[in-house]
C-alpha cells in the first residue's frame, strides 16, 4: 500500500488508500545510532506510535498491527521522528488480506 525505501532524519508520508476491512501493519527499519519514534493516525485520531533503537551497522526493526477498522477508510498519515539528522529509516504500510 504504502512503501518509502530510504528516508534520513525525520518525515513521514500520507496516503488516501486505507480501506478499513482489513487489518493494518505498519514496519519501520532504521539504522545509524540512535531511534525514531513512529506515529499513525487514521482520520485525524492516533492509531499506532512506537519506538526503534536504530543501531549503528545494523538494522533495527518495529512494527505495528492494527485490527480491521482501527485504521478507517481513507487518508492516513505516518510521521518519523529521527533522534539525528544521520538516522536512516524506511517504512512499509500494509493491509494483508
Amino acid at each position: 500500500m504504502v512503501w518509502v525505501e530510504e528516508w534520513t532524519g525525520d518525515g513521514g508520508v500520507a496516503s488516501g488508500g486505507a480501506w478499513e476491512g482489513l487489518p493494518t501493519v505498519l514496519t519501520v527499519a532504521c539504522e545509524g545510532g540512535g531511534s525514531v519514534r513512529v506515529t499513525m493516525q487514521s482520520q485525524e485520531a492516533e492509531v499506532a506510535a512506537f519506538s526503534v533503537d536504530c543501531p549503528a551497522g545494523s538494522a533495527g526493526v518495529g512494527s505495528a498491527t492494527m485490527a480491521a477498522g482501527v485504521v478507517r477508510a481513507g487518508s492516513f498519515t505516518v510521521g518519523v521522528d529521527a533522534s539525528a539528522d544521520d538516522v536512516r529509516w524506511s517504512l512499509t504500510v500494509t493491509q494483508p488480506e
